[in-house]
């Protein structure tokens, strides 16, 4: 049987998965949410935006931030362009994202807010 390929951002994936993912983002490099979006896409970022819930990645950043594992800052990225708000892991969003690599998937951890704990 072929296996299927599906998005990793799509109506199926739960919230924890989903915060799962942002930091996978965020452990490489600093990124603004469309970025965040578009890294999580298996397609190429030009993707067209009925086919992945791009404003699903913004309540998993409001919610990593409220737990303090990520910061967020307005740059202006030049003239006459919109300024971006760009994310970034804390020391404790570190951890949090380094102990589930080195672990089996814990669907608990991100859920119950044990991570805001660490």
């Amino acid at each position: 049987m072929a296996e299927s390929r599906r998005d990793p951002i799509d109506r199926q994936t739960s919230p924890v998965e989903l915060r799962r993912l942002v930091l996978s983002v965020l452990v490489r490099k600093e990124a603004y949410g469309v970025e965040i979006a578009a890294a999580l896409s298996p397609r190429s970022p030009a993707v067209e935006r009925s086919e992945w819930p791009e404003g699903s990645v913004y309540p998993a950043l409001r919610w990593l931030e409220r737990h303090g594992l990520a910061l967020a800052q307005w740059v202006d990225v030049g003239e006459g362009a919109p300024r971006r708000r760009y994310y970034s892991l804390t020391p404790k969003g570190k951890r949090v994202a380094a102990r589930e690599a080195l672990s089996e998937p814990n669907p608990n951890l991100l859920l119950s807010g044990s991570a805001a704990r660490s």
